[in-house]
């Protein structure tokens, strides 16, 4: 699914195609598109419209790939994760969100599961400023609101640790070393994806990209500083999760040893 936000002469609307004299400089328009699960019809968009790189493209259309910020000729390329809290035992669920930051133009492709696209999209039109302040101030809008899906995933896991280090002290067995063991996988998978992407912001907050001012910088900086916390957070909860596995493992050797 495409949705097409333009925005003119201080009015943000809803467009059903995109007129390619409002992606010149100076068209005095700015321009969100966004592509949900695209189709490959869909998907001409960015190759054919916007003539994106074909490496930049094949990366948003081929899957997962690690946090990313790129510089392409005329734009830059990002992809970030957001994380969707899950019922405890269920694992984690991360998903990409890929951008494409133009001078006048924000392109996001994702699956479709992100809870904070889907409220700037419903409230652009009652709040024009969400794509009238530009392409980069959007672009930072919703990598803030995508880290923030972090958090009540996190304080969910943190939870479900509290809940396994109960277990393993009253009742050391091999199904809780096993959820230990499951819990350890989760976090390990959650390390694997805050890391790059602390580093991919790190590169904005930077200004390592002449695209980002230095206004938007600090902004990005704020971003950064969360994204550390998260590391720091997912670095004890694996810390604890060590301690816990060793505790079980060798309370329920040396029961199955007496017995």
């Amino acid at each position: 699914m495409i949705t097409i936000h333009l925005h003119r002469s201080g009015q943000t609307e809803q467009a059903t195609s995109i007129d390619r004299a409002w992606l010149a400089p100076g068209s005095g328009v700015y321009l969100w598109v966004d592509l949900a699960s695209p189709s490959i019809p869909e998907s001409l968009v960015l190759s054919d419209t916007f003539a994106f790189h074909p490496l930049s493209v094949e990366d948003a259309m081929s899957g997962r790939h690690s946090p990313k910020v790129e510089a392409y000729d005329g734009y830059l390329y990002a992809i970030l994760h957001g994380l969707e809290a899950q019922p405890a035992g269920q694992g984690v669920d991360t998903y990409d969100v890929d951008f494409f930051v133009g001078e006048n133009f924000l392109v996001t492709v994702h699956d479709g599961r992100s809870a904070a696209l889907d409220e700037l999209r419903q409230h652009c039109a009652r709040t024009p400023k969400i794509v009238g302040d530009g392409p980069v101030p959007l672009f930072h809008r919703i990598a803030d609101a995508v880290v923030d899906g972090w958090r009540p995933a996190m304080a969910r896991l943190d939870e479900s640790i509290d809940a396994l280090e109960t277990a393993v002290f009253e009742k050391p067995a091999p199904p809780v070393v096993r959820d230990v063991l499951t819990a350890k996988r989760e976090v390990a998978s959650l390390r694997r994806v805050l890391a790059p992407q602390r580093d991919a912001v790190a590169r904005l907050a930077h200004r390592d990209f002449v695209d980002i001012s230095t206004e938007m910088s600090f902004r990005f900086r704020d971003l950064h500083d969360h994204l550390v916390r998260l590391v720091d957070d997912a670095a004890l909860c694996d810390d604890r999760l060590s301690g816990l596995l060793a505790v079980g493992a060798a309370a329920a050797f040396g029961r199955r040893h007496w017995i």
